[in-house]
């Protein structure tokens, strides 16, 4: 069975600063590369320095490699969110009804794993090794794709009886 997860806003002890109690907002980047790092650096300019083009794409080099960025901003009403695991769990809830607490046949709730919530984004830039990625590039798709299923997983059905097309969001 796949982990179940909840995202909360970090924590005190992991802040930067005291008066650190607003979200970083952020644009990740996707970039085709694999890269054995995952903290700050010093001097983002010398590795990272991205110039933005007339056709609203955006050119860098990484190391010595020329890479092309599309913009992908998230449809209205969406946020990203950047998150990173914690080995703490949400404590077990008690369940409502002591009848089905005592079925033998039941099985233990699953822990649910808390994330903590690093940043917020409306976009974010994928890119490609000299060529810009294309609008069918599997990221671009795959949000596309997970916000529509997103959509019909969250949206009721018209009622037969108004005749109304519009629906409502759950």
């Amino acid at each position: 069975m796949p982990d179940i997860y909840t995202i909360q806003p970090r924590s005190k002890a992991n802040s930067q600063s005291a008066k650190d109690d607003s979200t970083l907002k952020c644009i990740p980047n996707i970039i085709p590369c694999r890269i054995h790092h995952d903290g700050p650096i010093d001097s983002l300019d010398r590795h990272w320095t991205v110039k933005d083009e007339k056709d609203s794409t955006q050119t860098t080099h990484f190391r010595g490699r020329k890479l092309r960025g599309r913009r992908v901003a998230l449809p209205e009403g969406y946020q990203g969110v950047v998150a990173t695991p914690t080995d703490r769990v949400l404590p077990a809830t008690q369940r409502a009804d002591s009848d089905d607490a005592e079925d033998a046949e039941t099985e233990p709730e699953e822990p649910v794993k808390v994330m903590e919530m690093q940043g917020t984004f409306d976009e974010f830039v994928v890119w490609g090794h000299e060529v810009l990625p294309a609008a069918d590039d599997t990221f671009v798709k795959g949000v596309e794709e997970w916000l529509q299923f997103a959509d019909a997983m969250h949206t009721t059905p018209t009622s037969a009886t108004n005749g109304n097309k519009e629906s409502a969001a759950a």
